[in-house]
């Protein structure tokens, strides 16, 4: 049997995913707003999947994908300021 890689970016799908779903059941949320969160996931799940590629090392793509995570998180907090 394959061994299983997590990734920092398959804990964020995952996580995403959850909210996702639960704000479709609990609050009926729009079409629209699905739409994003799932472009959101597709673009988590292209990068896990060019960072495992590119990394061959789980070590390396821990430490990838986490600064990745950091670099996207600080990006949108400066979007949000300005």
């Amino acid at each position: 049997m394959k061994q299983l890689r997590i990734t920092p970016l398959n804990i964020a799908s995952a996580l995403l995913m959850t909210w996702l779903l639960w704000r479709i059941f609990a609050d009926n949320i729009g079409i629209g707003t699905f739409g994003w969160f799932f472009l959101l996931l597709l673009v988590l799940v292209a990068a896990d999947q060019f960072f495992r590629l590119l990394l061959r090392s789980l070590k390396r793509v821990w430490i990838a994908e986490g600064i990745f995570m950091v670099f996207v998180a600080v990006v949108i907090w400066i979007l949000k300021l300005w």
